[in-house]
């Protein structure tokens, strides 16, 4: 046999080995001289071919160095499995972001962490502020359900954030009452984030709802067209597919999850466990089609039988006729409910794919399990409890992760709800206020700002802003019970712990509570001493004995100034002489201002301006009107608290109307508004003039944001401090 080469094998010797495995397969009984050389060809055939795969390859045979040698790219795994990695892509993000939502619908555990991440943290919400006029009017306007509906919509806001990376809020603000209308979300994939080298912030860009789309193209319903274009002109400009509309900041925020510090979009934190998640889909696929070949499997049915068989010369070989009648026996009574076959014995049916049984899956579902449970910072021993063998001590971190995330998700909350806040606060005039010798004066800060014509920057002073804290329950998941009782143990040691400090996390109102145990230590003690004297009156009726301590409280009597022990001594009064003793009250000699308008002479009408003061100074003479008048006026309509002016009662002035804000804007800041874009007949090749806000890329109308923002530096510090001490 002859050697290989450097260059590639040598087939010189391959006929005698031919011909030796041909003498081998001929001594085959069953085979003859032309099956057993065929036998032969293909083998070394095959050989060949493994030669030369194993040399580089040829045109035809298998490429072995395909199978051994793998890139080195960190990055193969996601290309080739579909994955999207590329955050910057829009299209990728986009099926991310709707990949995620399927999860939240679809999987229980991704469905539940995210309820439990978007609907705990908000548990204890209120508002806290040194004025409860404040406390009550943003808790009225944010918190109700006649409001924002806050207790809803953070619930929404939170559900978007945990499951797609980020939130996009859109609220509508009313110039006119200087509030809030509604808060909307907005679609992720509509919105485009512009970063600019000259703002903090990105410029926020929206794509128009396909429905206004189709509204604007096709003007129908002409009366919808028409009220649409009458409020908002300058959206005719945006019905374009690939039209984006500049939005201002102030009405769209973006509450979004920073996985990638160099990102301007959010990254869904279910990204995270992405790998886990196919994989897991992967395994219930397998599970899949083993049921499907256990539900219907694959039979193979052998027909016919050998001489021996028999006991004869000759076999049995089925025809084709046999064949398919015996297929249409088989399949009659696989459709039939009650199934029979009756064969000989030359026939034989076994299951091919089928066979096999379910493999146990549970160790790879399970690790699984753990993996997303710990892109949420949980463990099954956190939810369920530690079984035998296993301790808490491992769920420390897991449970100091989950507090930090969810503690500053409520951060992302309140920095949320401040910039709303702050708004309505500066259109309502609630500035800061400070207390001295029992007056209120106003809080200044200190603010730079760029000139926009002249470019130059500087410092200038302006009110600052009053609004209510937005508070939580504390984000602790120790035990509440041991914490309780170490604050107590705290307490008793001298730690100065307030009450309300230590019932902070229970749904207790403090000062509620205080003043309903007031009320009821004062109705049981009204209620005991009516019973007493029920039970005096009752003896007394009956003629029965009544008891000394009944007698000493119910029983009238007479006493003298010597024997009632609480009277004071007095020197006995002496009639004044008059003329002798000094005058301490002038008698009323001439009527008053009031008796002559009163009672005008001969029955007139009293003369304008003439009409009588209130006696006791009060507003407009409340005090003299009876109680029915007010109960009268109970379901009277009332001002709106909105736009209530400060009256002489309303120290500091804190519910004023819009006007005074909006005169503010519309003198600094007025409002930019285009007309409606032209009409223009397809195929005409008249160009539409293009305003130049819109040129510029402007946010305009709508979406400009409220105009007030900024005005209250116009306001001076002495003009406010008059009206907090009016």
């Amino acid at each position: 046999m002859a050697q290989r080469g450097a260059s590639g094998p040598n087939y010189d010797g391959e006929q005698s080995r031919i011909d030796r495995l041909f003498r081998r397969f001929s001594s085959r009984p069953s085979e003859t001289g032309e099956e057993a050389e065929m036998r032969a060809n293909r083998r070394v055939a095959r050989r060949k071919t493994a030669a030369a795969g194993f040399t580089g390859g040829s045109a035809g045979g298998p490429a072995v160095d395909f199978a051994t040698v793998r890139p080195r790219d960190p990055l193969f795994y996601w290309r080739q499995n579909n994955l999207p990695f590329q955050f910057d892509d829009p299209a990728q993000m986009q099926k991310m972001r709707a990949y995620c939502r399927l999860l939240y619908i679809s999987h229980p555990l991704v469905g539940s962490c995210v309820d439990i991440y978007s609907k705990y943290p908000l548990l204890g919400l209120k508002m806290t502020c040194k004025d409860e006029r404040l406390t009550e009017f943003y808790t009225d306007h944010f918190l109700s359900e006649d409001g924002l509906d806050y207790g809803k919509f953070l619930v929404k806001m939170g559900r978007e954030y945990w499951t797609t990376g980020e939130a996009w809020p859109l609220g509508t603000f009313n110039e006119d009452l200087g509030v809030w209308d509604t808060e909307e979300l907005l679609n992720p994939d509509d919105v485009e984030v512009q970063p600019s080298p000259f703002l903090r912030e990105p410029r926020f860009l929206i794509r128009l709802p396909q429905s206004m789309k189709e509204l604007i193209r096709t003007r129908q319903p002409a009366w919808e067209y028409e009220k649409l274009i009458t409020a908002y002109p300058e959206l005719t400009y945006y019905a374009d597919d690939n039209a984006l509309m500049p939005v201002s900041n102030i009405l769209l925020r973006q509450v979004k999850f920073e996985a990638d510090s160099f990102n301007p979009r959010g990254i869904p934190l279910l990204y995270r466990a992405m790998r886990s998640l196919m994989q897991e889909e992967m395994l219930n696929a397998a599970v899949d089609s083993i049921a499907d070949r256990l539900y219907t499997p694959l039979i193979h049915a052998k027909l016919g039988a050998s001489a021996s068989d028999l006991g004869t010369n000759v076999p049995w070989i089925p025809t084709l006729d046999d064949l398919a009648d015996f297929e249409e026996a088989v399949d009659a009574a696989l459709a039939g409910d009650f199934r029979i076959i009756m064969t000989h014995f030359a026939v034989q049916m076994e299951s091919v794919l089928g066979k096999e049984d379910i493999p146990d899956l549970s160790g790879d579902f399970e690790r699984i399990e753990g993996r997303v449970l710990q892109t949420f910072g949980l463990s099954k021993t956190m939810l369920a409890g530690a079984s035998s063998g296993e301790t808490y001590a491992a769920d420390a971190l897991n449970r100091d992760l989950v507090t930090q995330m969810l503690t500053n998700y409520q951060g992302l909350i309140q920095s949320h709800y401040r910039q709303r806040a702050l708004v309505v606060a500066e259109a309502q005039e609630h500035f800061d206020y400070e207390e001295r010798n029992g007056k209120r004066y106003v809080k200044m800060e200190e603010i730079y700002e760029i000139d926009e014509e002249t470019g130059e920057g500087r410092i200038v002073e302006q009110p600052k802003l009053l609004i209510p804290d937005m508070q939580f329950k504390t984000m602790s998941l120790q035990d509440e019970a041991a914490q309780n009782e170490f604050f107590e143990a705290l307490r008793e040691a001298g730690v100065p712990i307030s009450m309300k400090t230590r019932l902070h996390n229970v749904d207790i109102d403090f000062d509620e509570e205080i003043e309903k145990s007031r009320d009821e230590a004062v109705e049981l003690a009204v209620a005991e001493q009516e019973t007493r004297k029920a039970i005096y009156v009752a003896l007394k009726d009956k003629g029965l004995p009544i008891g000394q301590d009944l007698r000493a409280d119910f029983e009238p009597r007479a006493l003298d100034e010597s024997q009632d022990p609480s009277a004071i001594p007095t020197a006995p009064s002496r009639i004044p002489i008059l003329g002798m003793d000094p005058v301490t009250t002038q008698p009323t000699i001439a009527p008053t201002m009031q008796d002559l308008t009163s009672t005008p002479p001969d029955g007139g009408v009293p003369e304008p301006g003439m009409e009588a003061e209130p006696v006791d100074g009060g507003q407009d003479g409340a005090e003299q009107r009876p109680d029915e008048s007010d109960e009268a006026r109970g379901d009277m309509p009332k001002q709106s608290a909105y736009a209530a002016r400060p009256t002489p009662d309303d120290a500091t002035g804190l519910f004023q109307n819009h006007e005074r804000m909006k005169a503010l804007a519309n003198t600094y800041r007025p409002k930019v508004l285009v007309a409606p874009k032209p009409v223009v007949d397809e195929g005409s090749e008249q160009e539409v003039a293009v305003p130049e806000a819109i040129q510029r890329n402007q946010a305009v109308g709508l979406y400009q944001g409220p105009r007030h923002l900024g005005m209250r530096r116009h306001i001076q510090e002495d003009e406010i401090n008059e009206e907090l001490q009016a």
